[in-house]
């Protein structure tokens, strides 16, 4: 038998043997649920996570020195926030992203086990939860997959779409899809199986058992969006032909804000939550070319939800600093990129838009120690000179970085400490 087979097997033999019959239907008698059940333990694969009490005992200290940043309050420090992403985290436990991406239970235990290193490895200022485990469904930065896109799988490379869109009059035919449509069918199907096979694991921290949650999302944004459908021509398309690149952009801000709906019923969310949107590839347009083909339909998503304004873009934004503070009115700038000028960045937006991003992540990966110091400390000093600043790397651990050079982040900002303005 296959490994998915006896996977769907165990989850048969399960799902009887908790409702106190056999896999074919017999009802056992209490002894026989008894041991029934004590097998359906043993199925279970249990995952450790060994993180120093000490670590732990942190935790409250961290939570506070995250709301304080957030609301431009004194602190000891600025925090740091290191963004080790999927392909980072693999590489530390020198795993395969092929690996986790050949069924839903493959890339749960994946998960759990990216989730495992970094606790184990990282000690920035995220806190450790004691009680739970929540792991999002993650193939890498795929967006606007509920159109009928292709989407490409180069082994162990991040997977990409295949643009849909080669001329403007194609622009025409397209609709809103349904927000279970395109890829985003496969992405929501295995949500659905993630969530019903929590109970295979058993996650503990320390000894201690963990619930373990699954949850999704819809990343990205109108922009980003666009761009998967046309490509490069987008650009190309708004010079030549703005009215149905006006049109492409009601449609997939239209069907952004169907997804997002869709997903917090699927999750069971209140819907007056904040939103988090991305806008990279629009740092390659122009200000004005910004303000006509971006602002619009950003504030159109933003006034659906209230603040905060939570925005990405780690590109280059010099040219539109102004637009992001005074026309998309955003409170928190999460993942700015090392390509932006920060005195630039911290004459326009410190001290009004909380601010996390820093230093080329090629330097945290290749150090040495004394230089990462030198340049977290510059940001600290630049961008934090009104508070609001919580330090990482900008943007995106390199894949192999050594876990000393992030201790190195949080050196900086302790030999700093609070420089605020007041």
């Amino acid at each position: 038998m296959c490994v998915s087979g006896k996977v769907v097997l165990a989850q048969m033999l399960c799902d009887a043997c908790s409702r106190g019959y056999n896999w074919a239907g017999v009802p056992l008698t209490r002894e026989r649920f008894i041991t029934a059940q004590s097998k359906r333990m043993c199925l279970k694969e249990r995952i450790d996570i060994i993180v120093p009490e000490c670590i732990l005992a942190l935790n409250a200290e961290k939570r506070a020195r995250l709301e304080k940043t957030h609301r431009f309050e004194q602190t000891d420090r600025a925090p740091v926030l290191a963004e080790v992403q999927l392909w980072g985290m693999l590489n530390g436990r020198r795993s395969r992203f092929s690996e986790m991406n050949q069924n839903p239970r493959d890339h749960l235990r994946g998960l759990i086990l990216n989730y495992k290193w970094r606790c184990e490895n990282i000690r920035d200022d995220s806190p450790i939860d004691t009680r739970s485990i929540t792991v999002e469904q993650n193939f890498g930065a795929l967006r606007g997959v509920e159109f009928p896109m292709q989407v490409v799988f180069s082994g162990d490379d991040q997977p990409k779409t295949a643009h849909l869109l080669h001329s403007p009059e194609e622009i025409d035919a397209l609709t809103v899809p349904h927000p279970v449509s395109g890829y985003n069918r496969l992405r929501i199907e295995w949500y659905r199986a993630m969530s019903a096979m929590v109970d295979d694991f058993d996650v503990r921290l320390n000894g201690e058992p963990l619930e373990l949650k699954v949850t999704i999302n819809h990343r990205g944004g109108p922009i980003p969006s666009a761009f998967a459908l046309c490509g490069s021509n987008l650009f190309l398309w708004m010079k030549t032909d703005p009215e149905r690149v006006h049109h492409l952009m009601d449609l997939v801000t239209e069907s952004y804000a169907q997804c997002i709906a869709y997903i917090d019923e699927l999750k069971g969310t209140n819907p007056s939550h904040a939103l988090w949107l991305g806008a990279d590839t629009g740092e390659m347009m122009n200000a004005a070319m910004f303000k006509e083909f971006v602002v619009p339909y950003y504030v159109r998503l933003y006034s659906k939800f209230p603040y905060p304004r939570i925005y990405h873009m780690c590109g280059k934004i010099d040219h539109i600093l102004d637009i992001l503070r005074d026309d998309l009115d955003i409170t928190f700038l999460d993942g700015f990129g090392f390509p932006t000028d920060r005195c630039l960045l911290a004459e326009k937006l410190s001290g009004c838009v909380v601010l996390r991003g820093g230093p080329h992540p090629l330097l945290i990966y290749e150090g040495p120690r004394d230089r990462i110091i030198e340049e977290c400390s510059d940001y600290i000093r630049t961008v934090g000179c009104k508070g609001g600043y919580i330090l990482c790397d900008g943007t995106g651990i390199m894949p192999g970085t050594p876990p000393e050079h992030i201790d190195a982040m949080v050196a900086a900002s302790k030999q700093v400490g609070w420089i605020a303005e007041n």
